[in-house]
């Protein structure tokens, strides 16, 4: 505590212009990352419900139900909201819960174990809010050059790293490491793309027997891969 020039007594610190007394740093930054938090949830819930074109700067502070100057204070464009919303859906990298039973001599079991973790994939990653929100982000950037040049990087090393850690949980399997990432890659394009296609089959018990279906076909990939066929 200080004395002023009448004897009361005050606090030391930094004051803000309207003389309250500033807060401290880590609050500050707590209130900015739960601000932003609140925003990019909003772009992803834009994103999944209006499409990349109908995700305005307006939509999203409606939705995130701030001000248009506290929004843009965070993110001055759509552009860097796009991107941030990119880097954070790709940040996690999820992997099935099920892992293959390494030391099955059965195919069959083999197979299950493989359809077990598609379907897990096409359910908790791809057919989310989530999943549809980074879709359209990713359609976007097909014809937005700057887009696709500022997520590019994020998107090609999640690629990478998702390939390493499901080769490392089917290393029992005869595809080698070249193979598995092929086949990877194949399954997670096939899953996007019935992603596109879910509006023309609104079945869910349709799309996964799809993906059922698809799941064994990635499962004898998997298992014939290493004997030439």
């Amino acid at each position: 505590m200080a004395a002023t020039a009448d004897g009361s007594e005050r606090r030391k610190g930094k004051r803000d212009g309207s003389g309250a007394a500033a807060a401290p740093p880590s609050t500050m930054e707590a209130k900015a990352a739960a601000a932003r938090t609140r925003i990019l949830d909003a772009v992803i819930e834009c994103l999944d419900r209006h499409g990349y074109a109908e995700t305005s700067i307006a939509r999203i502070q409606e939705r995130a139900g701030m001000s248009r100057g506290a929004l843009t204070h965070h993110f001055p464009s759509k552009e860097a909201l796009m991107v941030e919303t990119a880097e954070r859906l790709l940040r996690p990298v999820t992997t099935p819960r099920r892992r293959p039973d390494a030391g099955a001599a059965n195919p069959e079991r083999r197979g299950d174990a493989v359809e077990a973790d598609i379907v897990w994939m096409w359910e908790k990653m791809v057919d989310t809010r989530e999943g549809r929100a980074l879709l359209e982000i990713l359609v976007a950037s097909r014809t937005d050059a700057a887009l696709k040049n500022r997520i590019a990087g994020h998107f090609l090393d999640w690629n990478s790293r998702i390939n390493r850690a499901l080769a490392a949980g089917y290393s029992a399997f005869p595809a080698g490491a070249e193979a598995q990432e092929e086949i990877w890659t194949l399954c997670r394009v096939f899953l996007r793309g019935l992603n596109t296609q879910s509006p023309f089959e609104p079945d869910r018990e349709a799309r996964r027997r799809l993906v059922r279906r698809f799941a064994r076909m990635i499962a004898h990939c998997l298992m014939d891969e290493g004997n030439g066929s």
